[in-house]
């Protein structure tokens, strides 16, 4: 019973921090440590801070956090060099030791009665120095024995143990100092130092890996001798230090505001060391609520560079509460903020902050940050006090201004340093977004004609098409002169442009250069040569039609015939005029008498494009017949002329001849005709045909992707929900090219947290029945057809998983900008486990706190090369036995699948799985069903 017990707590407690299988030795020492250090640091923080004020005063405060920054310099530059020569673990060491040695002299000093009023400033210096050092080493050697992948889950609980080292030290001051002096609670100090440097030699030789246990070197030798550029050359690095800097500056304003609140009210020494202590405790015991319950999940949902905001938004209001009433109520709660919130939140967005950085320079840069930078700050908010309160003798409340100040440059360098850690990340998986440029050339009118007349001249195709189709939409009668000479251009795609731009062309004298092209080899050229004569031809109108509808020559007669259809077209009285109805009735019976096949597929050719581009309703039939012609190139043009009709009778037969290779790109053109607002509704009443093919709906969404409406999008979005994979993501590829190419469509989050959701439960679901399949299952045997059945199985399923996992991208991208989210997908599957690390961290910072919850876990899965149970528990997922899973599998759509699951299942040979090879054989696939079928037989 209490084995049990102890088992369901420990289950709980590693679930409730995210603690992992393999992890607990090394989070536990860790946290020991730092708990061990902190403990310390608040058992003689209070004494330090009752020996100066008592001793030397609150007005030297200002003085003294100058001293501070000064020796700090020094001792930055030392450690610095140090970093050069030793490593970490070895500089750790010293400086524990070189603690114990300092706190046992000042010890004695007070047992001795020798401690001197200037000795409080060396005390105050000290402790100080002590603080800063040994914690940077702490967070520094952290980085070396977690990944940042761990660190992101773990430093928030490590962190605790510093909180928790706090809450006890200033307890234990708070308790001890009524019944200890002052150099006994030194000596305490002094044990809890000698046991964290044996903890600490511990985790350094155990979880160090022995290649970051070298010297870390400096990329160059001028970095070595300046480690000023290492900030100055990294925007990361500025902005991180510019936030560090302000942060110690606006804490040590706070500090002087609660030291001189209280030292104004309490003028006893131990009183004053056990109000501190207290307090200081109390601060910590709020901050470790928070880290134990808080910062993990928040850091967690909205990522760490969102998290920078926290601390410095809930200082600003504590500030505005003293500025409002300046008593010791509102100086102690601003105290405890400041404490809680700098030693839980904060301390772990500012760690996490660091981690892009390469560590060849992170050890130097963090070093130099946490010393360098925190005590020149420390000496920058020493001279502000001291030209604040003695030169010019202001109140805490322009104490409070100064701090609210400040506190909005910290929230601009957070909004800065924000944008530069999504960066960083970028950088370290090489993913760097394009960003398209438009560049504005001032050109005079004259330069701008004349580069198009050298283009149309001796441009490419591509660019002479482009070039005439803007003429013929601006109809600019000066350039269109310059479209005669491209009538003979040996592209016929050009003659047609060519003629379409001529047909608004205000000289009707061009007649001449026009007619030739009425005997072009291509049908096109000469039913727009025609079309643009009857635009241009003004005397004798009637005579010329006649003369060229009558021509002997087929090809002209026809190409006339089809430009007067096109040019007739709604207009009755027009083809009454020419009498066009009669004129077709003349070319289709001689397409039945005809007796050369050549000539009659040429009548119908003519035929089809008359009824298309004329949208002639009576010969529709004609038209339907011709779609199912033998003959390929009437076929072709069938398809062409019922896609100009825009009738939308012809919409479902076009849609048929999208799965042939043949016809498809034929089709495309021809139902790109129509409008989109009729066509829609048919492409909806397809995919939600029952018997529709896989072949026939991966074609549909190409469909969509050029419409420029939202019921594009709303067709898309249906689609995408089909059971058909296939379908899915040839539809999430449209939907992300109409959002690149009409970017005032809109895709809301709402649309697409349901569908990421579904998928993320597939992935789960799949995720489990993949582990289960893996197993090797009680009394089933291991021979080789088994291994080499179940392997298959397996593959089959990681396949399945990866697709999945690719539609979860595909539709996850479609709430950010183009080309930010699927790049990531490549980098989540590199072999590189760093690639995969920085990937995941930036997709934390990326993502929206919704997306974030349902995503990352999942992503974290590719992280590992094989499913463990320790991975299925944290997404909860339950393990189906052998029975269950089979039964999931062939009940499924993937007819792969289904077979490696029957030919598995003949390997175990087991009597209870008999059943599920008869509910194989109803299967609607016909392989499944034959499979199923021939091993009931053997049976």
């Amino acid at each position: 019973m209490f084995e049990a017990l102890l088992l369901k707590g420990k289950e709980f407690f590693f679930r409730m921090f995210d603690i992992r299988v393999g992890e607990f030795r090394r989070v536990w020492l860790m946290q020991l440590n730092v708990f061990l250090l902190i403990q310390c640091l608040w058992i003689v923080k209070p004494i330090v801070n009752a020996q100066f004020l008592s001793r030397v005063g609150v007005d030297q405060l200002p003085l003294v956090f100058l001293l501070v920054a000064l020796f700090a310099l020094l001792v930055s530059r030392s450690y610095s060099r140090l970093l050069s020569r030793l490593p970490i673990g070895s500089i750790m060491l010293r400086t524990y030791l070189t603690s114990i040695v300092c706190l046992l002299s000042f010890a004695l000093l007070l047992q001795f009665d020798q401690f001197k009023d200037w000795m409080a400033y060396l005390f105050y210096i000290g402790v100080a120095l002590f603080g800063l050092v040994t914690t940077s080493q702490f967070w520094l050697m952290a980085n070396l024995v977690f990944t940042s992948l761990e660190a992101k889950r773990l430093f928030g609980f490590i962190g605790a143990g510093a909180i928790a080292g706090g809450i006890s030290g200033g307890y234990v001051t708070s308790l001890l100092a009524p019944w200890m002096d002052s150099k006994n609670l030194l000596l305490v100090a002094v044990v809890l130092l000698i046991i964290g440097m044996l903890v600490n030699h511990r985790i350094w030789i155990t979880f160090v890996p022995s290649s970051n246990r070298s010297v870390q070197k400096r990329p160059t030798k001028t970095l070595q001798e300046y480690p000023f550029r290492l900030i100055r050359n990294s925007k990361h690095l500025t902005y991180l230090a510019l936030i560090v800097g302000i942060g110690v500056v606006v804490n040590k304003l706070i500090e002087f505001q609660f030291s001189s609140i209280a030292s104004a009210r309490i003028h006893d020494p131990e009183k004053l060391t056990a109000f501190f202590g207290f307090w200081f405790s109390t601060a910590n015991v709020v901050s470790l609520g928070i880290q134990l319950l808080i910062t993990q999940r928040v850091v967690g949902l909205i990522g760490v560079s969102r998290s920078l905001f926290i601390f410095p938004g809930a200082l600003f209001a504590g500030a505005l509460a003293v500025l409002n009433t300046p008593v010791l109520w509102a100086g102690t709660t601003l105290k405890v903020l400041d404490i809680s919130l700098k030693q839980s939140i904060n301390k772990a967005t500012t760690e996490l902050l660091i981690l892009p950085i390469p560590m060849a320079i992170k050890s130097h840069a963090k070093t130099f940050i946490d010393i360098f930078v925190d005590t020149t700050a420390t000496g920058v908010g020493g001279i502000m006090l001291i030209f604040l309160i003695n030169g010019f003798n202001l109140s805490v409340r322009a104490v409070c201004i100064m701090i609210l100040l400040l506190l909005c440059l910290w929230i601009y360098f957070a909004v800065r340093i924000r944008k530069e850690y999504i960066k960083a990340f970028e950088q370290k998986i090489s993913f760097n977004r394009q960003r398209l440029r438009r560049k504005d050339f001032k050109h005079s009118d004259a330069a701008v004609v004349e580069g198009i007349r050298r283009t149309l001249q001796s441009g490419s195709t591509k660019q002479i098409i482009f070039l005439l189709a803007t003429i013929e939409e601006n109809k600019d009668p000066a350039l269109m002169k310059d479209a005669i000479p491209l009538l003979t251009h040996d592209s016929p795609k050009v003659r047609q442009a060519a003629l379409r731009c001529l047909y608004y062309h205000t000289d009707h004298t061009i007649t001449s250069y026009i007619e030739p092209l009425l005997k072009d080899p291509d049908d096109e050229v000469r039913s727009r040569a025609f079309a643009c004569l009857l635009a241009h031809t003004r005397q004798n109108r009637s005579r010329f039609i006649n003369d060229y509808l009558t021509h002997p020559d087929l090809a002209i007669s026809g190409a006339a015939l089809v430009g007067l259809a096109t040019e007739a077209r709604d207009n009755p009285v027009m083809q009454k005029e020419f009498n066009l109805e009669q004129r077709m009735l003349e070319k289709i019976q001689l397409s039945q008498s005809l007796p050369d096949q050549e000539a009659v597929d040429n009548i119908k050719i003519i035929l089809a494009r008359a009824i298309g581009y004329g949208k002639l309703k009576t010969h529709y039939p004609l038209l339907m017949k011709y779609l199912k012609d033998e003959n390929p190139v009437v076929l072709n043009q069938a398809i062409l002329s019922a896609g100009s009709s825009q009738d939308l009778s012809f919409v479902r037969p076009l849609i048929s001849f999208l799965p042939s290779k043949t016809n498809r790109s034929t089709a495309r053109k021809a139902l790109a005709r129509f409008e989109s607002s009729e066509i829609i509704p048919i492409l909806t009443e397809v995919i939600n045909e029952k018997d529709i093919k896989t072949e026939l709906l991966i074609q549909l969404p190409s469909l969509a992707e050029s419409m420029d409406t939202q019921q594009a999008v709303d067709f898309l979005f249906e689609l995408i929900q089909h059971h058909d994979t296939t379908a899915k993501l040839e539809g999430l590829e449209a939907l992300h090219k109409i959002k690149v190419k009409f970017p005032h469509l809109t895709i809301t989050g709402k649309r697409i947290m349901p569908m990421l959701m579904e998928e993320a439960d597939l992935y789960g679901d799949t995720l489990a029945i993949s582990y289960a399949a893996g197993q090797k299952w009680e009394n089933a045997g291991e021979d080789s057809e088994i291994t080499l059945t179940r392997t298959e199985l397996t593959k089959l399923l990681e396949g399945r998983l990866d697709y999945i996992l690719e539609r979860i991208f595909w539709i996850l991208g479609l709430s950010y900008p183009p080309g930010s989210i699927l790049p990531l997908l490549k980098d989540i599957r590199n072999v590189d486990p760093n690639i995969r690390m920085n990937t995941l961290e930036l997709l934390d910072n990326l993502l929206e706190p919704p997306f974030k919850k349902v995503i990352l876990p999942i992503v974290e899965t590719t992280m590992h090369n094989t499913v463990s149970e320790d991975i299925l528990d944290r997404l909860a997922l339950n393990v189906p036995n052998m029975i269950s899973c089979f039964e999931l599998l062939l009940k499924g759509e993937d007819d792969q699948i289904k077979l490696a699951v029957l030919a598995l299942i003949k390997a175990l040979d087991q009597p209870e799985l008999v059943s599920l090879i008869q509910l194989a054989a109803k299967d609607d696939h016909s392989k499944v069903k034959m499979f199923a079928k021939k091993l009931l037989v053997t049976e």
